[in-house]
């Protein structure tokens, strides 16, 4: 009688499981696809049965992967990140319409050995990028906000303000009542833990009672090493911050802004235990100050 080995996560098979997995999702085996994640997980997102019998149906698709990031691994589980590309050909000619899904993603995952098997227990894409026909990413704010976003406009006039040249574009998230983008140095346009990342939240309202109360609460509540507030005005505060996060000290400005159309957030985050330079985190404050005095969305 032979029995099963218990298997050992390594680099090897974590290559192994990334080319089985995209291997399967080009090739269109819904099933065997499935049949990677374990039992609890089948309910997410990327195994949707309706969506992927679309793409499958309407499209060939071919993978490449750009990018793969060990996070941290021992023989029993491993969490790691990577990043591919996707290019949606048309089956069928008469159904091009000069628009399709090709994206770059980066997914966060985590494997665990399990039951003499390596499952993948979580697979999260942190990022999307669209890309045009070709293969090349989309201009500016074009490559992350997706048809469904709601709420872009009313950050864009703060995000017209709030700009760092080498920043671009990385993520865009979608909640009921909120929406999410993030700015990210070029070169780490794919990475999961960033060096420094200049963020924009809009709320449909403050949970607050006002921007005081809010500012207060942020400050009391975080353990933090070093606060205080640099501006503050009835609806809106601007606050400096220093606190310790897993690659060391973490230096933030941030920016609260109670608008009519909402409530705004916009973070500047420094990270890998280095402050924001001195040049910069002027630039930003101003910025930030300028920002506050186009609250009215009538002006």
């Amino acid at each position: 009688m032979f029995f099963k080995r218990k298997p050992k996560i390594n680099d090897k098979t974590i290559k192994e499981l990334i080319w089985k997995l995209e291997t399967m999702y080009t090739d269109k085996e819904m099933e065997q696809l499935s049949k990677m994640f374990h039992p609890d997980q089948r309910d997410i997102s990327f195994l949707n049965h309706f969506s992927l019998m679309m793409n499958f149906q309407i499209y060939n698709i071919t993978s490449e992967i750009l990018k793969l990031e060990l996070l941290d691994m021992n023989e029993e589980e491993a969490s790691f990140t990577y990043t591919r590309k996707h290019m949606y050909t048309c089956i069928n000619e008469e159904d091009e319409k000069g628009t399709n899904p090709n994206n770059i993603s980066s997914y966060y995952v985590q494997l665990k050995v399990e039951d003499k098997k390596i499952w993948i227990r979580k697979y999260a894409r942190y990022s999307e990028l669209f890309l045009d026909l070709q293969g090349k990413i989309l201009s500016g704010e074009n490559a992350v906000v997706p048809p469904g976003a709601v709420y872009f406009d009313n950050m864009k006039r703060f995000i017209d303000i709030i700009q760092l040249q080498h920043f671009k574009p990385a993520t865009y998230l979608t909640y009921t009542d909120s929406e999410f983008i993030g700015y990210y140095p070029e070169e780490e346009r794919y990475t999961y833990r960033t060096s420094e990342k200049l963020t924009f939240d809009y709320f449909q309202k403050l949970e607050a009672d006002s921007i005081e109360e809010h500012t207060n609460a942020y400050m009391e509540g975080n353990n933090l090493e070093y606060s205080d507030i640099l501006l503050q005005g009835e609806n809106y505060s601007i606050i400096e911050s220093k606190f310790k996060g897993s690659s060391g000290v973490q230096h933030e400005l941030i920016l609260s802004m109670l608008a009519p159309d909402g409530f705004f957030m916009v973070r500047f985050l420094k990270s890998r235990n280095a402050p924001i330079e001195e040049v910069l985190r002027q630039c930003l404050i101003e910025q930030m100050k300028k920002a506050t005095t186009n609250l009215d969305v009538s002006i």
